[in-house]
C-alpha cells in the first residue's frame, strides 16, 4: 500500500517503475530515468541525438538573447549620453568642455548634436 511520498519512492525502486499518479518531490526525474533505461540502443541513440540538438538550439537562442540584451543596453547608454551632451550644450557648456568631460572628440560631439537637432 502506497500512503506517502516515502512509500512512492520505495515502490519505485522495488518495481523499477513510477506510476503516473505518483507525485513525490523529485520522482518525475526517476520516472524519466527508468523510461530512458527501458529504451533499446537505437531508441537511446535517437533520443540522445534529439536532446543534444535541443540543447544546441537552446544555447543558440540564449546566446542571441544575451547579444540582443547587451546591444540594447549599449544603445540605451548611448542615447542617455546623447541626452546628457545635448543638455550640457543647451545649458551653455562649451563643446570643448563637454568633449573633455564625456571622453569624446569634439567632431563626434558636434555630429551627435547635429543628429539630435535633425530628429
Amino acid at each position: 500500500m502506497v500512503r506517502d511520498d516515502l512509500d512512492q519512492w520505495v515502490y519505485a525502486f522495488k518495481n523499477n517503475e513510477v506510476p503516473d499518479e505518483f507525485s513525490a518531490p523529485g520522482i518525475g526525474a526517476l520516472k524519466e530515468k527508468f523510461d530512458y533505461l527501458r529504451m533499446d540502443e537505437g531508441e537511446r541513440r535517437r533520443f540522445d541525438k534529439h536532446i543534444d540538438y535541443a540543447r544546441s538550439e537552446w544555447g543558440m537562442i540564449e546566446d542571441a538573447r544575451q547579444d540582443g540584451l547587451e546591444e540594447g543596453l549599449a544603445k540605451g547608454r548611448e542615447e542617455e549620453r546623447g541626452i546628457l551632451i545635448k543638455s550640457l550644450y543647451d545649458n551653455g557648456m562649451a563643446i570643448e568642455t563637454i568633449a573633455t568631460s564625456v571622453g569624446l572628440a569634439e567632431p563626434a560631439i558636434r555630429q551627435l548634436l547635429d543628429n539630435m537637432s535633425d530628429s
